[in-house]
């Protein structure tokens, strides 16, 4: 089947034109955070399970019950995230966001009754995009870490590459789901051979520049982005050229990479700044040493504490013990739980 060169440029834009207003968003716009308390491991695990068991669940029922639980969950969506825009009062919710976000639902499902797809989709797309904004950010200022975006970026991209070419998960699904109002992708073309990107891909290419530029910073958020757009443009590359001619699992190549930067930050700064840092403007967590030849004298001259065990990073200053933990991040974190700016360097006993 081909492909519309044209419309998978205009696939790539539409991710680089999403990923830039969901940055805009968090810039800007202060969102009231639920009360569930901080992000554990746990909750990591539940949101995993819950993606991976939602598409069996969604095939076992029929395809106008799907569309309408989608278009439920993305009417939601788009309430909360137009809600702080909104309003009079920050962090309160207005009935102008309920109006406009019952009026983009009941106009899509009202486009798809009467026999116009085209209307239906960009209606449907509209809600996706505003949807995905909206999530991430409240994913980002929630306190949701890098640690936890990598570990879901890894479960998904298995999940993804079992579900799309070991097994005919995703492809029984998206037939249920397919020229469909409010279907869980970004889609610019329709028919058999559709330009498009899944709701999980996307979220994933807006989420992690968002929670990098909490975590990391600027720089780290810019390479995050970049990173997505270009992986988003060499599989649309492929899929133009004719290498590829079936649903592509973007996650294969995008999850990998998302880890590769987790890994690469936490190593280059040794910890990651929390939500609360993040909105005081804390500095970023300092660089790690070289290596131990280049700490200064003073911190390889300073007394181990008694009863330190062997293994234990120590974040040190002027010839000072300032912190201890299991890894350099810990240390210089606990450091600072001690109410130290004070910058340190990290030494293994």
């Amino acid at each position: 089947m081909t492909v519309d060169p044209a419309a998978l440029a205009a696939l790539s834009a539409a991710v680089a034109a999403e990923t830039a207003l969901a940055a805009w968003y968090l810039a800007r716009v202060r969102m009231p955070r639920p009360p569930v308390g901080v992000y554990t491991g746990g909750d990591i695990a539940v949101l995993c399970a819950g993606v991976v068991l939602a598409p069996l669940l969604y095939t076992a029922l029929p395809a106008a019950a799907v569309s309408a639980v989608f278009g439920l969950v993305a009417c939601l969506a788009v309430q909360f995230t137009l809600a702080p825009l909104l309003a009079a009062t920050p962090l309160r919710a207005t009935p102008w966001s309920w109006a406009a976000a019952l009026t983009a639902t009941a106009a899509t499902a009202l486009a798809a009754l009467t026999g116009h797809p085209a209307a239906a989709r960009a209606g449907s797309d509209l809600m996706i995009a505003t949807a995905v904004v909206g999530v991430a950010n409240l994913w980002t200022q929630s306190g949701l870490r890098s640690g936890h975006t990598a570990a879901l970026a890894a479960v998904l991209t298995g999940y993804d590459l079992a579900a799309t070419t070991l097994t005919a998960t995703t492809t029984r699904f998206f037939e249920q789901v397919q020229d469909r109002p409010f279907a869980p992708l970004l889609a610019l073309t329709g028919g058999p051979a559709p330009v498009a990107v899944g709701l999980g891909d996307l979220l994933l290419l807006v989420l992690y520049p968002l929670v990098a530029a909490k975590a990391h910073g600027r720089t780290a958020a810019t390479v995050a982005a970049l990173v997505g757009l270009l992986t988003t443009s060499t599989v649309s590359a492929c899929f133009a050229a004719g290498w590829l001619t079936s649903g592509f699992p973007l996650l294969t190549a995008l999850g990998p990479l998302i880890v590769a930067q987790h890994l690469y930050w936490r190593r280059r700064t040794g910890g990651e700044r929390t939500t609360a840092q993040w909105r005081e403007g804390h500095p970023l967590p300092l660089p790690l040493p070289s290596s131990v030849g280049h700490e200064p004298a003073a911190a390889l001259a300073a007394p181990v504490p008694d009863g330190t065990p062997p293994g234990t990073w120590l974040a040190l200053a002027d010839g000072r013990v300032l912190g201890a933990g299991p890894t350099p991040g810990h240390a210089r974190r606990d450091a600072r739980r001690h109410g130290t700016d004070t910058p340190t360097t990290a030494r293994l006993v």
